[in-house]
């Protein structure tokens, strides 16, 4: 009966642990227009503005969609995170939540040519909204890092 009871808080108590996590949706500021039945081509994350905020920079086409009347096209965008903003390590991007934490969301480092690269972390996913070509972007921030394990 005892262990039972241990049992019964210890689980409990990875319940309430689980449920204290959090997640912020960051959308970007900006909007564009492509291809409605097109496909992205290249992503890549930089540091943009005096603040050193994070911003994605897409590419997009009309392929499928390409014959003899309709030539192959490309769009290219930028989408600015600005409430996403290089902490003062310079090596990683951070969200300042209301609450006054700050949120770690990409890394910059230097790949194997010492060309700075970002890239998001295990905790943050970009989501691509676009009916109807309509680009709309946000982040999904988390507090603690995604896992596909069970805790």
């Amino acid at each position: 009966m005892g262990l039972a009871i241990v049992g019964a808080w210890f689980f409990g108590g990875l319940t309430a642990q689980a449920d204290a996590r959090h997640s912020w949706r960051v959308p970007s500021p900006d909007h564009e227009q492509t291809f409605s039945y097109g496909m992205e081509t290249n992503r890549v994350w930089a540091e943009r503005g005096s603040n050193g905020h994070l911003a994605v920079l897409l590419d997009f086409t009309n392929d499928p969609f390409v014959d003899r009347q309709h030539p192959r096209e490309y769009d290219n965008f930028t989408f600015s995170f600005p409430g996403v903003t290089l902490g003062k390590d310079g090596h990683t991007f951070y969200y300042h939540t209301s609450d006054g934490r700050s949120i770690p969301v990409a890394g910059k480092r230097p790949d194997f040519l010492g060309i700075n690269e970002i890239h998001l972390l295990p905790n943050a996913s970009l989501i691509i909204d676009k009916p109807h070509g309509y680009l709309s972007l946000s982040l999904i921030v988390e507090d603690y890092p995604a896992t596909t394990e069970s805790r």
